[in-house]
């Protein structure tokens, strides 16, 4: 059984998108650039019902250390998803 996670009224659960980063010989992730830390980016998988200007689907730039950070296991691995509100997100994405 697959899990779903239904945000609350003005929460937003985000997949993140994995940045571009450097692993040094000890195996440590090092950030190709000092704003990669400051901001992340993701994907938009399911919304509260008080959300009026945000869809599933949207990318989305929001703070590195906004919302709770969540793992949940899908068959014989973890994901990493985010909640956080909507007045978290900084920006939409627009290709």
């Amino acid at each position: 059984m697959k899990t779903k996670i239904l945000p609350r009224g003005k929460q937003v659960l985000i997949k993140p998108i994995s940045e571009e980063s450097r692993i040094s010989e000890n195996g440590l992730i090092i950030p190709s650039n000092i704003e990669q830390e400051r901001k992340s980016i993701g994907t938009v998988l399911e919304i509260g019902s008080e959300i009026k200007d945000i869809k599933k689907g949207d990318k989305v730039i929001f703070g590195t250390y906004a919302g709770e950070k969540i793992k949940v296991k899908e068959g014989n691995k973890e994901v990493d998803y985010i909640i956080l509100f909507d007045d978290d997100i900084l920006a939409f994405i627009k290709d």
